[in-house]
């Protein structure tokens, strides 16, 4: 019921040589059923506790997060997880309004921090505030580096490591970690030959990251921050 968080990602078997070319897909973040069901305190949408850990039977909830940092802690981590200007603000209204213990009353809070000419374009002001709280309670950016590394390192010979982000934050790492295998580690300047031994891990599939197309985004709005990067192993 629970998705383990990226970290077990280090108890993958060793990739076989002899295995055939087996595939893997990383699809970060919250899921639907979990944004879905108001008891999980994922979303605003169905009012319920908050909570947001992908485990709820371990570490700290948002409810102990937005009741018990400071305004400083508060205002990197939304300025960092949901990449808004108004993180300072938010974060100062929050700490105003404590105790707080629904998903509803958070989004409220958050709404109203808010200046009211920037409600009006770009969804729901709440959204970026709850992704960044999902992302410091689960400790998300600081597991993904090593998750990806693992990954990579338990692929077979031509097996793909596919990867789904929806944050920049988590796409800019899966971006440095592919290019880390890409290059194998290389040192040397990229503008003279490797002299320093590395060997590459993988190849890109394609360069860049591809996004949802707009077909898709008609069967499926979640995906319209989706980006995708794939990567193989080296035969």
């Amino acid at each position: 019921e629970h998705p383990p968080p990226y970290h077990p990602l280090a108890d993958l078997d060793p990739p076989d040589a002899a295995a055939p070319e087996s595939p893997e897909l990383y699809d970060l973040g919250v899921s639907s059923p979990q944004l879905d069901r108001g008891e999980r305190g994922f979303a605003f949408r169905n009012d319920g506790p908050l909570d947001m850990r992908m485990d709820p039977t371990t570490g700290r909830s948002a409810a102990d997060l937005v009741n018990e940092d400071s305004i400083e802690s508060l205002t990197r981590i939304l300025r960092d997880g949901g990449e808004t200007k108004w993180a300072a603000r938010i974060a100062r209204a929050i700490v105003n309004a404590r105790p707080i213990t629904t998903t509803g009353e958070l989004a409220e809070i958050v709404r109203s921090a808010i200046p009211a000419a920037a409600r009006r374009t770009g969804g729901h002001p709440a959204t970026r505030a709850f992704q960044a709280l999902r992302i410091a309670v689960n400790d998300e950016l600081a597991i993904l580096p090593g998750a990806i590394d693992h990954a990579i390192a338990a692929l077979a010979p031509r097996g793909r490591c596919v990867v789904l982000a929806y944050h920049s934050g988590e796409d800019r790492i899966v971006k440095q970690r592919f290019n880390e295998a890409v290059t194998g580690g290389c040192t040397c300047p990229p503008s003279l030959p490797c002299a320093c031994g590395a060997e590459a891990l993988v190849t890109l599939v394609f360069r860049g990251a591809k996004k949802a197309s707009a077909d898709e985004l008609e069967r499926n709005r979640r995906a319209e921050s989706a980006r995708l990067r794939a990567c193989e192993a080296v035969a």
